[in-house]
Formats: structure tokens, sequence, C-alpha cells
């Protein structure tokens, strides 16, 4: 193929083992959300630039895709578009409780696991404020990465407050704040002394004594007075966490979150996985709404990063395509009732393919073998006379003359 039509940097296209891998997770995370009562929205890819840029964060700025017109660009995030919609729409009950599953598009840079255009699950909580939300928000994490089955992650919280309250109690002036933090947030990507350094480059000075203050425990700031909201919603986080029976986290004083409408408790969810990093993080953002409604909405929220997540499942992935059984005819004049019997199978919940190629029999099973399906269905003569079908294991070559309803048990109790 030409260069010219190859796919543009940064996307991909997910072919069938890859999606079903995609749909499942999708799936679980979805059964999840609306196990704690979210229901879903749908919103536009494309939104007004206005809408975009008002409180994206210096950084977002340059990774937003632009449309010619100048007007319009497409959403780097779900949270944005939501906070216009809720603006736009009145009337929603509170707490506002959606989730949305849809794309996004960022220009970056692509990396492992990461591309320009990817998926995000989010589950957000609009109109309540106290650590409530994201006691019920991170155990509904746990719950969906619990049944997806990722294991080896680590639910990293800290507070914006807190990090205001450091930097205050170090006399770093408001105008410099959200910067600070900006740079604080990088200790896990660069060295204390870079990190010092780019302090000092934003007109910070004593950059080495702030980041030994976020390397405490919480009691360090528990005797900082300009920390003591930011100290009182995570210990009332951390006591909920346990009611919740959620233990796999760890107060990290570090982390920020990159965007910059963040304003309370903030958490990543990191795999161990190095190259993965971060699997689904969030936080709560108090004043964005109010930028669009014209008043604040207290609101909080989470997303996962399926794409990540995928790429970590797709080493473990069990299957190539959903099709249960293929259905092969010996001669052509079997045809009629190979798809009489493909019908009665899709009827139980089987998915079937038949032939729709004229191949011969050796060619058919040839073909069941390439996807990776388990069971072939022979349906000669004799078949077609009786209604049964002769059910043939591929894994193990084995087969047996069953009834249709014998067939699909077998076929549901093989899918594990």
């Amino acid at each position: 193929m030409p260069a010219k039509y190859a796919r543009a940097r940064g996307m991909r296209d997910i072919l069938p083992e890859d999606e079903i891998v995609y749909k499942g997770l999708i799936s679980a995370i979805e059964d999840v959300y609306r196990a704690y009562g979210y229901d879903p929205v749908s919103q536009p890819a494309i939104e007004r630039l206005e809408v975009l840029e008002a409180k994206g964060g210096d950084g977002i700025a340059t990774e937003i895709f632009r449309m010619d017109d100048g007007e319009l660009g497409l959403r780097f995030d779900l949270t944005v578009s939501l906070a216009r919609l809720y603006a736009e729409n009145a009337g929603f009950a509170l707490p506002f409780k959606r989730y949305c599953i849809e794309k996004v598009w960022r220009r970056e840079e692509p990396q492992y696991g990461r591309y320009r255009e990817f998926l995000q699950a989010d589950a957000d909580i609009l109109g309540a404020q106290g650590a409530e939300c994201e006691a019920e928000l991170i155990a509904c994490a746990r719950d969906a990465l619990d049944r997806i089955g990722v294991g080896g992650y680590k639910i990293l919280i800290n507070s914006r407050k807190l990090m205001s309250g450091v930097l205050k109690h170090f006399g770093v002036p408001a105008g410099k704040m959200d910067s600070a933090i900006r740079i604080i947030d990088k200790l896990d990507k660069k060295s204390e002394s870079e990190v010092a350094r780019e302090l000092e480059q934003n007109g910070i000075g004593n950059g080495t004594e702030i980041i030994a203050a976020f390397k405490k425990g919480l009691e360090y700031y528990e005797g900082l007075p300009e920390c003591a909201e930011g100290v009182a919603d995570l210990k009332r986080l951390f006591s909920l966490l346990g009611e919740y029976g959620v233990t796999n986290w760890k107060f990290e004083p570090s982390i920020a979150r990159g965007l910059g409408y963040y304003t309370g408790i903030v958490y990543e969810i990191k795999s161990d996985d190095p190259q993965l990093g971060t699997i689904a993080a969030g936080g709560r953002y108090d004043t964005l709404i109010g930028i669009y409604a014209g008043k604040d909405v207290p609101a909080v929220g989470i997303s996962f990063g399926v794409d990540r997540i995928a790429t970590l499942l797709k080493r473990r992935a069990k299957y190539k395509t959903l099709t249960d059984i293929v259905l092969v005819n010996v001669a052509p004049e079997n045809y009629g009732a190979c798809i009489r019997t493909a019908q009665q199978l899709r009827k139980k919940g089987i998915a079937v393919r038949i032939d729709l190629m004229g191949r011969n029999m050796r060619k058919q099973l040839d073909y069941a073998a390439s996807l990776g399906v388990r069971f072939a269905g022979i349906i000669g003569g004799t078949e077609a006379s009786t209604g049964k079908i002769m059910l043939k294991d591929l894994s193990s070559g084995e087969q047996a003359s069953l009834d249709v309803e014998e067939v699909a048990k077998k076929i549901i109790g093989a899918r594990g």
C-alpha cells in the first residue's frame, strides 16, 4: 500500500481479536458503574474551542486537535464536555451521577500503550460535596478492576488543598501556585534536582526545601495550619475507604493530576508495570462547572484509560473471534439444513458462522481452524434428515452426534 494511504500518526486500527478485549473490558466497567447507580450519557466529539480552552490548563492548549475554521476542536477529555452539558441542560436531580465511555483526542507524542485517539470510561458525581463521593468512586474503580481481572496496582491519593497549603506555608505567591503544583507533580518522572531547577526557573526559590516537604507522612501536614482543610478531607476519605474494604491505597503528597481544573482530593491508580503507568485517575473539580453555568457546582469523577488496561489484558487474551461454532455443509444439497440449524443455535445465544463462499468440506474446516474457534458442526445427509449435528472439538479432535439443544449446552459450558 502506498505510504500516503497509511493511517495517521498516533492512530490505530483495532482488529477483531483486540476489539473483543475492548468490548469485554467496556462491558465490565459499564456493569460496575450501573451497579453503583450511574446513568449513561453521550457527548459530542466536537466542541467549541472556547469550551475546550476555558479551563484545560496551559499544557492542554497545544494538544487540542483544532478544526480549520478556528472555532471548533476535538474534545481532549470527557469532563469539560460534561461541565458544558450540565450547564446547558437544567433540571437534573442532585446528585447527578453519570457515566460516559467514548473516544477523546490529544495532539501529543504517541508512546507505548498511549495514542492520540483513545477511549476513556468516566464516572462523575455532580452536586454533592464531601469525601463520601470520592470514596464511592474509588471503591467503584476497585470493583471494576477486580471484575476485569487487573491485579498489581496501587491507588495513590492526595489533595490539591493540601499542596496549596504547603506552598503557602513556604511563601509561594498565589499567582505561582498552579505552576508550582504542576512542577511538583513531576517528581515521579524527574529527579529532585531537575524539579528544583524548574521551580527556580519559574521564580520559586527554596525548591529543595519545598520538595522535601512533599515527601512527608500525613502527620507532618497535620502540624501545618495552612493544610488543615486538606488534611481533614483526606482523613475522612481514608476512614470511608476502610468501610468499603479498600486497602490498596497510599497517601502520595506530590501527585496533583495535570489538568488545571482540580481543586480538592485527587487520585491515580498506577499499574505495577512501569510501561503502562496510570490506568485510572480523577479528582474533585468544584469550580469547573461554574465557568459554564455561572455558579459553582461541586463535582468529582474518575476516568479509566481503557487503552492502557486493554494493553495489559491483550497479553492474556483467550479468544480471536466471538464465533462459537462454524457449521460445515458436506455437500451443496445440505446448505439449507445448515441455515436452519444455524438459526436454531442463534436463538439459543450461540454465535454461528456458515459457509458463504461455496467451499468444500476440507476448506470449510480449515477456515474454522484459522478463526481459532473450538467447535465445528458438520451437516451431512444424515444430519440434514435427523436434525442432528456432528459436533467436532477442534482442540481435541473428538466428535459426537448431538441434537441442537445438546450442542448449545456443550458450547455454553466450554466458554468458561
